[in-house]
């Protein structure tokens, strides 16, 4: 039998996941951290671009973290799953000309996995993460709803939407209507400030953001250089292999032009990127595959919602039409800027996030 109004926190050493332990054990929840080791940093060698803290084994941290709060720790080595499951995909990703989202998979395929097994093996009743998002039960239609937290420049559900409801319906979000100052004045509030990690933009297994750095080390296929071309098709130069770039991308480019270009398309078939002009960048439409719809209802006619492709870009207005098994079209109101084949496209109604998808590659047109 499950331990009543007991909970199981995901602690990674940040200040998100702490105040989230600390939160619920103040509302009367018996509660349990849990430490994933998935990365050290012997596996992979620091880029010389970052100057943060070396977060690769935070186990330690962790400890203190959960001592001070008073909470017993369940430590979890994934190590090797870890690299297999989100790293190596992350590198053969971008060696396909895509641009990955990997926080997106490790929430469905790691961490809370992992969370609901652990507190399944060890009889906890619910889960939880330093998530700014809300889980809530609409009784009238008996779903548990994914919704946006309510820090908008904070807020988190974009990384959520591959989540199923059933695993939804164990969740807790503490965070949910607090702001990133909110947390961070708990922190100060109850001395854990000295404690906890710094916070990062960083992927966590990329210091720096030099992802090029990752995939040079750790890739299976050896980048190749190709050709620039321009969107006729006309040779510009040579790049540096296909994976050293994403669309949108201006800077590194290594051109020297009259005009300021960026990355149109990247052509993994021939091994070319299309560069161009801003204006260029700019598409209304595009396809999306690998569909989740967190309630089980598919997209079966042309629905008007919220469409975000990517993290801090604000949801804007499409007719979403289906396209086939788990594929859907997307056609904006208005063209958007830099739509990124591999990143996530998540659709809302309002503010409940009905599911989503990876976006394909696409023509110029």
């Amino acid at each position: 039998m499950e331990k009543a109004n007991s909970v199981l926190v995901a602690l990674s050493g940040g200040v998100d996941s702490s105040i989230a332990a600390f939160l619920l054990k103040e509302k009367g929840f018996e509660v349990a951290g849990i430490y994933f080791h998935l990365i050290d940093k012997e596996q992979y060698p620091k880029s010389l671009n970052s100057n943060q803290h070396d977060y690769f084994n935070n186990e330690e941290r962790v400890q203190i973290i959960a001592q001070k709060l008073n909470i017993p720790l369940y430590k979890v080595d994934y190590r090797e799953d870890f690299r297999k499951i989100i790293i190596l995909d992350f590198v053969e990703q971008y060696q396909k000309g895509l641009t990955p989202n990997p926080c997106v998979y490790c929430n469905e395929k790691v961490k809370f996995k992992l969370l609901l097994e652990y507190a399944l093996k060890n009889k906890i009743e619910s889960i939880a993460t330093g998530h700014y998002a809300k889980v809530e039960l609409d009784r009238k239609q008996n779903k548990y709803l994914l919704k946006r937290g309510g820090d908008r420049k904070k807020e988190q559900s974009y990384f959520l939407y591959r989540l199923s409801e059933s695993i939804l319906a164990q969740c807790i979000f503490p965070l949910g209507n607090l702001s990133k100052k909110d947390t961070e004045k708990i922190a100060q509030e109850i001395g854990l400030t000295d404690y906890i990690l710094k916070e990062s933009q960083e992927i966590c297994f990329i210091p720096g953001n030099d992802y090029r750095h990752l995939i040079a080390y750790v890739g299976k296929i050896k980048n190749q250089a190709g050709y620039f071309l321009d969107s006729k098709g006309n040779i510009l130069g040579k790049h540096k292999g296909i994976a050293y770039y994403t669309i949108g991308q201006r800077r590194k480019i290594g051109l020297s032009l009259n005009s300021r270009k960026y990355i149109l398309k990247i052509n993994p078939q021939d091994n070319t990127v299309v560069i161009g002009d801003e204006m260029e960048l700019y598409r209304q439409e595009f396809e999306v595959t690998e569909v989740n719809y967190i309630y089980s209802n598919p997209i079966l006619r042309p629905t008007k919602l919220l469409v975000q492709i990517r993290y801090n870009t604000p949801a804007v207005w499409a007719m979403v039409y289906p396209n086939g098994e788990k594929e859907l079209k997307v056609i904006f109101d208005k063209p958007q800027r830099a739509i990124t084949p591999g990143q996530s496209a998540v659709f809302y109604d309002q503010d409940v996030v009905l599911g989503g998808g990876i976006i394909k590659p696409f023509l110029i047109q």
